[in-house]
């Protein structure tokens, strides 16, 4: 299972004005009807929330925390927000330097040596994703292992002999590998855990009720269930959270989420000196446990996550003391677009609503034959084709498949680029082929 920075996918660039402009309840109602119709065409589930000036600006809720009990998702679920923790995680480092616990120049060699250049690997590196430690999520057979509790001890004896990809500070390489041992070396100079750190320095002084750690998903707490979106929700939380405390593992709300945003960079948190060390200078930059918008204006910092499909993005602009946070629980539309729509409602402009019905390449007529759902004939895993808007998009039933973008290359050909998977229809014969190199897979439309 991979967590990942989704907030590097974002290719929108805003332009925004220099006052909040005027909203009104039909501007709200249309915003509300932009979420139900992502939600009716099965487009996602989860939560929402605008905060200005620490005031709630907009909230909603879409879907279902738990499709099985028809629990709906409202604005006190919690969604395991993936690699959106580091930046809880960076606070917590940067809180333990000015707590004199830490340096930012310590060697990880003065907690684990077995590490393969440990001796030149420091704790500013492994917040910057300068190290080199391979990713541990993207080791084949990583998703059986992921799904089971492990002690710290066994964690470490995973990652341990992994090799290095570069030599330490001579490149950038998002790993989460990295946040694992700073949580546990964190646990180790505080004597508590990742937990209770968590809850002492964030969530007690900012009065974060709905913001913890644990190991595991708990319905009984409100927590969302993660699902694939199929003809059918299938259920995908088998994640143990143990094997990511400090680089996964946090559950918060979309409120909640924008509150740690609003506290840090107004100083409730870490000095302001810290801050300045974790804030990367240039766009599209890489610091501590965030990243610098690319947006032309105003400033923003930005960052994202998931894990099976549990998919978060938050972007804040500090100057404006403006949070936008969009939390998942089953997804398949880029959360770029999302947040953008959140952000033209802040200042003032309708949403659009996209049209699911097509793509920019296929009319209505042609992409009704080939959408749907499709069946391996030689087992029970099943493709959902569907549309962004835009694109056309494929989501496997594999626990914690992610939804795909497909390219489109000729009538019924379609191309992901980045892993060079093909997808070519059939609609007369309602087959579908997945190809992957050497790799065909045949689907038949149920």
């Amino acid at each position: 299972m991979c967590l990942l920075n989704c907030s590097k996918s974002i290719s929108v660039l805003i332009v925004l004005f220099a006052f909040l402009g005027d909203t009104t309840l039909v501007a709200q109602e249309k915003l509300n009807a932009y979420f139900d119709h992502l939600f009716r065409n099965d487009k996602m589930m989860g939560s929402v929330a605008v905060l200005h000036n620490d005031s709630l600006f907009y909230t909603s809720s879409i879907g279902y925390a738990d499709v099985d009990s028809k629990r709906k998702n409202d604005s006190s679920t919690k969604f395991r927000i993936a690699s959106n923790t580091k930046t809880y995680t960076a606070v917590l480092t940067l809180k333990a330097m000015e707590e004199q616990k830490l340096r930012l120049d310590t060697h990880l060699s003065t907690f684990y040596p077995q590490i393969k250049n440990a001796e030149k690997i420091t704790i500013e590196q492994l917040l910057k994703h300068r190290s080199g430690i391979v990713n541990f999520t993207e080791i084949d057979g990583n998703e059986i292992w992921d799904q089971k509790f492990h002690t710290e001890a066994e964690v470490f004896n995973y990652i341990k002999d992994f090799k290095s990809n570069f030599e330490p500070n001579t490149a950038f390489e998002y790993s989460n590998t990295n946040y694992v041992l700073l949580g546990f070396i964190l646990e180790k100079v505080y004597q508590k855990s990742y937990a209770t750190l968590l809850n002492e320095k964030i969530c007690k002084p900012l009065k974060l009720t709905n913001t913890y750690f644990s190991a595991e998903t708990d319905p009984n707490r409100h927590e969302a269930v993660s699902y694939n979106i199929q003809n059918k929700y299938i259920k995908n939380s088998n994640v143990n959270f143990s094997n990511h405390p400090a680089s996964g593992g946090i559950a918060t709300t979309a409120v909640e989420l924008n509150r740690f945003l609003s506290g840090l960079f107004e100083g409730k948190l870490i000095s302001k000196e810290s801050l300045a060390l974790m804030l990367p200078e240039s766009k599209g930059e890489y610091g501590m446990g965030i990243e610098k918008a690319r947006f032309k204006n105003p400033i923003g910092y930005i960052h994202g996550g998931r894990i099976e499909n549990y998919f978060s993005d938050y972007w804040y602009f500090p100057a404006e003391k403006l949070g936008i946070v969009t939390l998942c629980n089953a997804v398949n539309i880029n959360l770029g677009e999302v947040q953008n729509t959140l952000i033209q409602y802040v200042y003032g402009r309708d949403p659009i609503l996209p049209d699911f019905n097509k793509t920019k390449d296929l009319t209505e007529d042609k992409f009704r034959k080939i959408a749907g759902t499709y069946r391996y004939k030689e087992g029970s895993q099943t493709m959902t084709i569907s549309s962004d808007g835009k694109n056309l998009i494929g989501q496997l039933s594999d626990n914690g498949q992610m939804y795909v973008p497909y390219r489109y290359k000729s009538d019924y050909t379609f191309v992901y680029d980045d892993e060079g998977s093909i997808l070519e229809f059939m609609p007369e014969e309602q087959r579908l082929l997945l190809k992957d190199g050497d790799l065909v897979l045949e689907f038949k439309k149920i």
